[in-house]
């Protein structure tokens, strides 16, 4: 039995959409969230005493909010515990600082999810 490769094509191009519905969000909220690192403006801080500069993560996105997790790696050796808190939009959260003990110190993004402020509120009590 011969398939016509057009009817081929067409029951492949049924069977992606079905198992994969194309969908109009199809942002990730993982896209939206930036870290950054900034010198303190307080010359006498902690970290500016250290040489090092302030992490900070941010929430790009225009209007949702952001529930993310996070890991510490210090000396690239990941910390126990796991940051998790939401980010409204636009808002800049401060880490810590990239020197501690005149060793490197960073944060990595382990998951990223829009949640709805309300749902935040009642997860943390708060939202950033």
């Amino acid at each position: 039995m011969k398939i016509s490769l057009s009817r081929f094509i067409l029951y492949f191009l049924c069977s992606i959409s079905v198992s994969h519905p194309l969908s109009a969000d199809s942002e990730h909220a993982s896209d939206y969230i930036v870290f950054k690192t900034i010198e303190d403006e307080d010359t006498s801080s902690d970290c500016t005493q250290r040489g090092g500069l302030r992490i900070y993560v941010e929430n790009i996105h225009p209007k949702k909010v952001i529930d993310i997790s996070l890991d510490r790696y210090f000396s690239d050796v990941r910390q126990a515990g796991r940051s998790m808190f939401a980010l409204q939009s636009g808002h800049m959260q401060a880490l810590g600082c990239n020197v501690v003990m005149e060793s490197q110190q960073h944060w990595e993004l382990v998951n990223a999810t829009f949640i709805e402020k309300e749902d935040a509120i009642k997860r943390y009590g708060e939202v950033y």
